[in-house]
């Protein structure tokens, strides 16, 4: 009653004084009203209160309560909510006569708005109901528009969505005949969120799109951010991930510079969403949490057990099974049936999930029985989806394949949407297969076309990766099905090849198009300013001094590179060829053809525990599965013994237990007698998996090593072959050859790349003066010349070999960070804003026509297997640049060992390539009709200098000889 003495006081006035007092608030008023145009809350409220105090003082109580139901809405877009609640439920108090009906209608709505942003639904009905019952009784059409669409919330959160789509309608009719455009812009967003909670996804688009173009003319920064996160949550969820990435971003920088904590959220945890279906858990879990953070100071239940539940799922992938149990269990007790059905349900289906990986089936279909009542009382179609598959994959579990059909059948009935689609069509074929039914190829055929339609669906070759990681292993799973089942070779191979090759081979062909060349120059410079930022920042993370610090800087390099990555996205939408097609693996046919009588092709593959293993020669193929070996399955014994191998290999004291399982390794991987019949003399290894660490070279018959009886090479495909860029390419120099040799053992060096010390490598001197004495114009980088701001000065495409001997720093768990290390002096580089490491998407980018790139460094050939993609190392991204093959290091090399064996093969290496490229040869090429050979000079000098470290006294050791393989023509 306080308020309403004040005004009945006040109301009486003092003439003038009150009318200027009329006038400075009706100023004040509209300078709020234009900073909220703006966008900038903060100050809008400042400026609303001040209106509000102004009208209070000169008795204009109409305006008064008109402009603290603006002050209440700002209040809650910045995060208020509670103290918008209580605003408005004191302004409802109020006892005024001749009280307008629109600002009585707009209170009851204030009210609901906070109770619905709180997400309590049921108390955002009571009150939303009774706004619109004084709105209809006054007649008021623009009235009962607003409370309709706001209304239409509260039976969509309760699955009702038939009502909720009537009110919405309604609302969107009376605002069109009313001409209120920035109205309509909302109520088409309500529209839009209905029928993506019904999973109309194409039919969702268009009221978005409408909603984004009135948002922009009008310049409404609120609703365009609405726009593009709604919009963005639509490619999402039809699988374009490049356009869900570009609109997420938009929306998070609109969010954050509006401040408004709610939608900021929204965007980060769907952000976590994209990154955890990429297969990067940790970027993922940095939103997602984040969002968590932000949720729990916010009081919205829903929200925050939202985030629990998708933290708690990535625990559950990682089969840390104890945590996602305890974030589960908090999402649970934080709802209620009647006000979030819906994401109850989802916490019941990932205890079920949780319940089934524990093998506790009975416990895992009390939970689907929970989620599935829910979510048919309330038409919830995903999670009754989502539901049917869980309980399949129990069945499965337990060796019911009739039931287990059944339940996969009801889901895929329902399934639409690119992922859920496919998880549930993948689960069936499995039933199918295991349940002898030749369905399950037909249905696997379904599954690899959704895979392929959205290979294409996101830039950047490791964000790519992981996204096609998920499915990619159903190929090989499947190819295994044709092998056991249909002795079906090619098409094995062919969907071996799928799984390989599809990535590299993509990201190759769209630079061989040069589809990127009219690239956005503003875009392009604003890409490689972040990139430039994210080093400095993971430089700074590494010498910052408490935890704290560290924190804020990881924060602002996780929102940094999906800023960057957003960019190439951007990019790679805005440069495609608009008839580019991407290309198709090779058939076993095709690179039977390739082959020549002396040339045979290893391909491994592992489909789940069982290894494939293909050996392709030009007069015959054959193809093995290896289940086990030695009562173990192939795929534990291989890791195993891979991991013995190496490690009593580079233990010279083990050198018995080396040769045993070198000798193992030789028997189950290597067809040498049948190679030998064949008059085989090449081998191509395309590994997989633990294989691609494996340095084939070494594995040994029990009388000689495989470099003995084989010439080696590698490939990451057999597909990518014709991708890679040819030999011979015009160049003006020949050698740039770069020796970091003064490393300083710098303590504030990153220590995500220390898999070495940085030590000094004195020898690194020594070898590049042996190798550059073989050129007649070589350049040499060496001591203080060596730096990536020198090296990038230099038009890389003019020299025809590259040799770094310097360190190589291998992030498995981000190989974008992976890189060579050119200089510590940090105070120099960041002088031209580098940081002296040259990572690899720095090298990615780069334009090369080399003949060789060789990284005589240690662990270069190192990195993260990614199933699809085989080992996603620098030996990728200098392919991708353009290099017509690379050599790389499997461990940490000796650096005097290695002087003395790249100066025999740079020696060996010019003395066969003018054997083998002469005039004649020259003259084919350069009128088109040359044939480069599968085995040319370089592969032939590297096993010539390999064979000379054999018979060498002191380096006869394979850890000094078998780490340098060559990858690629």
């Amino acid at each position: 009653m306080k308020l309403i003495v004040i005004i009945i006081v006040l109301s009486f006035g003092f003439g003038g004084e009150l009318k200027a007092r009329q006038l400075s608030a009706d100023s004040v008023l509209a300078i709020a009203s234009d900073f909220k145009d703006q966008g900038n809350y903060p100050q809008a409220n400042i400026h609303y209160q001040e209106a509000r105090d102004l009208y209070l003082q000169a008795g204009d109580s109409v305006n008064w309560l008109n402009t603290s139901i603006l002050l209440g809405r700002t209040m809650g877009t910045v995060g208020e909510m509670k103290e918008a609640q209580n605003l408005y439920k004191e302004l409802s108090q109020v006892q005024l006569q001749n009280i307008p009906v629109d600002l009585s209608s707009r209170i009851q709505n204030g009210i609901g708005w906070t109770y619905e942003r709180l997400q309590d639904p049921v108390s955002a009905k009571k009150y939303y109901v009774k706004g619109l019952e004084i709105a209809e009784e006054s007649g008021d059409s623009a009235l009962i528009a607003r409370l309709s669409n706001s209304i239409s919330y509260t039976f969509k959160s309760a699955g009702d969505y038939d009502t909720a789509l009537s009110y919405q309608l309604k609302a969107k009719k009376i605002y069109e005949e009313l001409n209120k455009p920035s109205n309509l812009s909302a109520v088409l967003n309500q529209i839009f969120l209905t029928m993506m909670a019904l999973e109309l996804y194409d039919l969702a688009e268009p009221y978005v799109r409408e909603s984004l173009e009135i948002s922009k003319k009008l310049e409404d920064l609120h609703m365009l951010d609405i726009g593009y996160h709604n919009l963005g949550w639509n490619f999402e969820r039809r699988g374009n991930r490049d356009s869900a990435i570009i609109n997420y971003n938009k929306s998070l920088e609109l969010s954050r510079r509006l401040n408004k904590p709610f939608d900021i959220t929204q965007t980060l945890s769907n952000i976590g969403t994209l990154y955890e279906k990429s297969g990067d858990y940790e970027q993922a879990l940095l939103f997602l949490n984040e969002a968590l953070e932000v949720n729990r100071t916010t009081e919205r239940p829903v929200s925050i057990s939202l985030s629990l539940i998708k933290i708690g799922r990535i625990a559950m992938k990682n089969n840390d099974l104890a945590t996602a149990e305890e974030f589960f269990k908090e999402a649970r007790s934080l709802l209620d049936e009647s006000t979030a059905p819906r994401t109850l349900t989802s916490v019941y289906l990932e205890y079920a999930r949780l319940e089934l990986l524990k093998k506790e089936y009975e416990s895992s279909k009390e939970f689907i029985a929970k989620a599935y009542k829910i979510s048919e009382e309330k038409n919830f179609e995903s999670e009754r989806l989502y539901a049917f598959n869980t309980l399949g994959e129990v069945y499965l579990a337990e060796g019911k394949l009739t039931e287990s059909l059944n339940e996969y059948r009801k889901a895929y009935t329902l399934s639409s949407g690119y992922s859920r689609k496919i998880y549930t069509i993948v689960d069936f074929a499995r039933a199918h297969y295991m349940s002898s039914s030749d369905s399950a190829f037909i249905l696997a055929d379904e599954a690899f076309e959704l895979i392929d339609e959205r290979r294409t669906s996101v830039a950047g070759l490791s964000f790519r990766a992981g996204l096609f990681r998920g499915n990619a292993g159903f190929y090989n799973e499947v190819a295994e099905w044709y092998l056991s089942r249909k002795n079906d070779s090619e098409k094995a191979f062919e969907l071996i090849e799928s799984a390989k090759a599809r990535v590299l081979m993509d990201e190759l062909a769209e630079r061989q198009e040069r589809i990127y060349e009219k690239e956005d120059e503003s875009t392009y410079i604003r890409k490689q300013q972040i990139s430039k930022k994210i080093d400095r920042l993971y430089n700074q993370v590494s010498v910052a001094k408490s935890d704290e610090e560290k924190q804020a800087l990881r924060d602002e390099v996780k929102d940094l590179e999906f800023q960057y990555q957003e960019l190439v996205n951007k990019l790679n939408a805005d440069a495609k060829i608009p008839d580019f097609e991407y290309p198709e693996p090779a058939s076993l046919q095709s690179i039977t053809e390739m082959l020549d009588e002396d040339t045979g092709i290893l391909e491994y593959a592992f489909a789940d525990e069982k290894l494939i293993r293909f050996f392709i020669t030009e007069a015959k193929t054959s193809a093995v599965v290896i289940d086990s070996v030695e009562g173990e399955s192939a795929k534990s014994f291989l890791e195993n013994f891979v991991r013995n191998f190496r490690d009593s290999l580079l233990t010279p004291q083990r050198t018995a237990d080396f040769s045993s399982f070198g000798e193992k390794l030789h028997q189950v991987l290597i067809p040498a007698q049948e190679a030998k019949n064949l008059g085989i003399s090449n081998i191509i290894v395309v590994p997989d998996g633990a294989l691609s660490f494996l340095p084939f070279e070494a594995l040994s018959s029990g009388e000689s090593y495989l470099i003995e009886d084989f010439n080696l090479k590698y490939l990451p495909s057999s597909s990518v072959y014709s991708f890679i860029k040819d030999p011979h390419r015009a160049t003006t120099s020949e050698l740039l050859a770069i020796a970091g040799s003064g490393f300083e053992g710098n303590s504030d060096s990153d220590p995500t790349r220390s898999g070495v010390s940085f030590a000094s490598l004195p020898s690194t001197l020594l070898e590049v003066e042996s190798i550059s004495s073989n050129f007649q114009h070589p350049v040499v980088l060496k001591n203080e010349e060596v730096s990536e701001t020198s090296l990038k000065s230099f038009d890389l495409k003019n020299y025809r070999f590259l040799h770094f001997a310097t360190h190589g720093v291998i992030d498995e768990e981000k190989p974008s960070r992976s890189g060579l290390l050119l200089s510590t002096k940090e105070e120099t580089e960041s002088l031209f804003t580098e940081d002296g490491f040259l990572n690899s998407n720095e090298i990615a980018e780069m334009n090369l026509n080399a003949d060789l790139v060789t990284l005589s460094a240690c662990n270069t050939g190192m990195g993260k297997i990614i199933t699809g993609e085989g080992l996603l190392g620098l030996q990728h991204s200098f392919l991708s640049a353009g290099a017509s093959s690379v050599i790389v290091s499997l461990w940490n090399v000796y650096d005097r060992s290695t002087s003395e064996i790249m100066s025999r093969f740079y020696k060996d290496m010019l003395v066969l390539e003018k054997e083998e490229f002469g005039l004649w040869n020259s003259s084919l090429k350069w009128l088109g009709m040359y044939n480069h050979p599968l085995f040319d000079y370089k592969a032939k000098a590297l096993r010539s200098a390999k064979l000379a470290m054999i018979e060498h006294p002191y380096y006869n050791h394979p850890v000094h000889w078998a780490p340098f393989i060559l990858i690629g023509k």
